[in-house]
C-alpha cells in the first residue's frame, strides 16, 4: 500500500503525518518546534550592520534584506526538508503533501532537493498547524 506523508507547518512549528492508502486517516509521526521563533527579537540578534547573535551566542551574518526571523524560518524549512529527504531515501513514503502558511510554503518548497520535490503530489497554502487532525484532513483531497 502506498504511504503518503503530509507536512503541516508554519515558521514556528511543523507536524508530520502519515496516511496509508489514498483515503486513510492522518496519523501524526512527529511534531517539530522552531525554538528561535519563540525568542524575543532582541535575543535573536543585534543591530550591528549585517551581524548578529542567535540562540547559544552563535554569530551569524545576514544580507541586507534578511532579518533574523527570516533567517531562522529559512533554517527551520531546511531542517524539515532534511527530514523529508531522509524519509524518502529510506522509502518511508511515495507521495508528499505540503500544507503551510503561504510565505512558509515558499520557503519549504525552496528548501526541498530536486528528488523530494518530484514526490510532492499537492500543496495547500493555509496555516493549519494548530488545527485538529480532522480539520487538516478536510483541507486535503478526499483521495490522496
Amino acid at each position: 500500500m502506498d504511504r503518503i506523508w503530509v507536512v503541516v507547518a508554519d515558521e514556528a512549528r511543523a507536524r508530520l503525518f502519515e496516511v496509508e492508502g489514498t483515503r486513510g486517516a492522518l496519523v501524526e509521526l512527529a511534531d517539530f518546534v522552531n525554538t528561535s521563533e519563540r525568542l524575543p527579537e532582541h535575543e535573536l540578534g543585534s543591530d550591528d550592520a549585517g551581524r548578529g547573535r542567535g540562540p547559544g551566542g552563535i554569530s551569524h551574518s545576514f544580507g541586507d534584506d534578511e532579518g533574523f526571523r527570516e533567517h531562522y524560518a529559512r533554517r527551520f524549512a531546511r531542517d524539515i526538508a532534511d527530514r523529508l529527504e531522509r524519509g524518502l531515501a529510506k522509502r518511508r513514503y511515495k507521495r508528499l503533501y505540503l500544507v503551510a502558511a503561504p510565505h512558509f510554503l515558499g520557503e519549504l518548497r525552496n528548501a526541498l532537493d530536486g528528488q523530494t520535490s518530484q514526490h510532492v503530489a499537492g500543496s495547500v497554502d493555509r496555516d493549519l498547524v494548530r488545527h485538529n487532525v480532522n480539520d487538516i484532513r478536510g483541507h486535503l483531497p478526499e483521495r490522496l
